[in-house]
């Protein structure tokens, strides 16, 4: 996704998709049948927490003010989130906008091309998450006027005249190439020892970052100009670092084989045909949940798996290059309609459906080494009418999301009291206690109490209850035949089931 990119260029990724102070946390240890986050779900095991977990900031990406920075990666990092991984884009557009050195005396004072100040956002960016153990990948994205093929200015309908970032670059250029090798060995001897994983672009596959993807007499040029990008850049980072890993790919959900997308296998396939296995160190995808899915959980099927690669399907790539790891550098869920990809759920299930694709993952696909949720807070630039991202653990002004609480873990959900037997129609109490992660003091959270006859049976709500600030609650229950009770933090935790049996 990335949101460094133009309206033009969002409008365009969007077409294709939508076809079809360190703050100490409160955690509190209390006794009695508890599960943790992962429990209940279909083969989850502790296993399904081997899979690296992740969440990206877009604003970490995009121009910012280095005094918010500290903020930010205090909410990715242990304290809150607990994330173990991100990703930063590399604008290179804004990181080396003239080809050689430019305003020496205010941008670019020791005269290497590169912008002083976008470097010293970027280390910033890099120290802070590295002291709190944050992994960090680095995506360059966005071509500079220099290194745009000019050829290409002009060509997309609708785009205007003249430069776009998201034209190919001029991969004729046996300079520019160099450039963009000279890149990648900046930036891995740069961040030795703080970054060793370098993506190579950001969504290649797409026009909205890389165009043309596919013309009439010209099948793949997006993929053949991405092979030549991917060789140089590679080049660069192992030159630039040892141990440094390049990771390939980070191509998105969906394509038609237009000009305007190629679909991830197609993609991948060439990259394998053409022998650029040797090029890469590992493998990424954004398998996102294309809008207008049918079955939209993360196992659910895509309605064309010959264009689209999701979790279900994601082996279409993976068999490709089995030696390879494989990093899910962006992945989520809309919590509010979105205009530009994605399915659309409520909160509830967004936090749930996290759950579930992280040991949906850790199940199937021993190769995925980290699966990154995107994104931390909401992008709504105009308000929630549709115009945003609303993948975030937290709306745009930093609400908390049931979805955060999934993502933090260490939830216990306890089902203390509840007596063995209870006469018919006699009112009798279930109680308990909810603890979670809690960087802020704790607020009331809404429960509920479900109920079922035997396994057989579906859960049914009973009746829902605020828990008191201190996580406690209570319910007050009349049956008249035995049943089984779990109390549900929706899409976050349950609790273990207690049966109360009426003669």
């Amino acid at each position: 996704m990335g949101l460094g990119t133009s309206s033009l260029a969002r409008s365009l990724r969007a077409g294709a998709r939508l076809i079809v102070a360190p703050l100490v946390v409160g955690l509190c240890v209390l006794g009695g049948l508890s599960i943790m986050l992962f429990s209940s779900l279909p083969g989850a095991s502790g296993e399904a927490q081997a899979v690296g977990r992740g969440v990206t900031d877009y604003r970490l990406e995009q121009t910012i003010v280095q005094g918010s920075v500290p903020a930010m990666v205090q909410e990715i990092g242990p304290e809150r989130l607990g994330a173990k991984w991100t990703r930063l884009l590399v604008h290179w557009n804004a990181l080396q906008p003239t080809d050689g050195p430019y305003s020496p005396t205010v941008n670019d004072a020791n005269a290497d091309g590169y912008a002083n100040w976008y470097v010293a956002q970027l280390d910033g960016m890099v120290e802070q998450l590295h002291a709190v153990g944050v992994s960090v990948i680095l995506t360059p994205t966005e071509v500079p006027k220099w290194a745009s093929d000019r050829s290409l200015w002009g060509t997309l309908p609708g785009a205007g005249r003249g430069y776009k970032s998201f034209y190919a670059m001029n991969v004729r250029s046996a300079h520019v190439l160099s450039q963009f090798k000279a890149l990648g060995r900046f930036l891995a001897s740069r961040y030795d020892g703080e970054v060793r994983h370098f993506e190579v672009w950001n969504e290649p596959n797409l026009g909205g970052y890389l165009y043309p993807q596919n013309l009439r007499k010209a099948p793949l040029v997006g993929a053949r100009t991405y092979l030549k990008m991917l060789r140089s850049y590679s080049q660069g980072v192992h030159a630039g670092a040892h141990g440094a890993l390049v990771i390939a790919g980070a191509t998105a959900p969906r394509g038609t084989g237009n000009a305007h997308s190629t679909a991830p296998q197609r993609f991948a396939r060439y990259l394998k045909d053409h022998k650029a296995a040797s090029l890469f160190d590992a493998y990424s995808h954004h398998p996102y949940t294309p809008g207008g899915t049918r079955q939209i959980a993360p196992s659910g099927k895509p309605n064309n798996p010959q264009r689209a690669v999701i979790l279900s399907n994601l082996s279409q790539i993976t068999k490709l290059f089995r030696s390879k790891p494989f990093y899910l550098t962006e992945y989520g869920y809309n919590t509010h309609h979105c205009k530009w990809f994605g399915v659309s759920v409520p909160q509830a299930t967004q936090a749930r459906y996290l759950r579930q694709a992280y040991s949906y993952v850790a199940g199937r696909y021993r190769q995925v080494k980290a699966l990154l949720w995107y994104q931390v807070d909401d992008w709504a630039p105009h308000g929630y009418d549709g115009a945003g991202v609303y993948t975030g653990l937290r709306t745009d002004v930093g609400q908390r999301k049931l979805g955060w609480y999934a993502f933090a873990g260490h939830n216990k959900l306890t089902l203390v009291t509840a007596p063995g037997h209870a006469r018919s129609r006699a009112t009798f109490t279930l109680s308990g206690a909810l603890t979670y992660r809690a960087p802020d003091p704790p607020v009331s959270q809404r429960l509920m109490l479900q109920a079922r006859r035997s396994s057989k049976y579906p859960w049914a709500k009973v009746v829902t209850a605020l828990t008191q600030p201190d996580g406690s609650y209570s319910f007050s229950v009349k049956q008249i035949r035995t049943k089984i009770y779990r109390v549900v933090w929706d899409g976050v935790s349950e609790s273990a089931a207690r049966t109360v049996r009426t003669p």
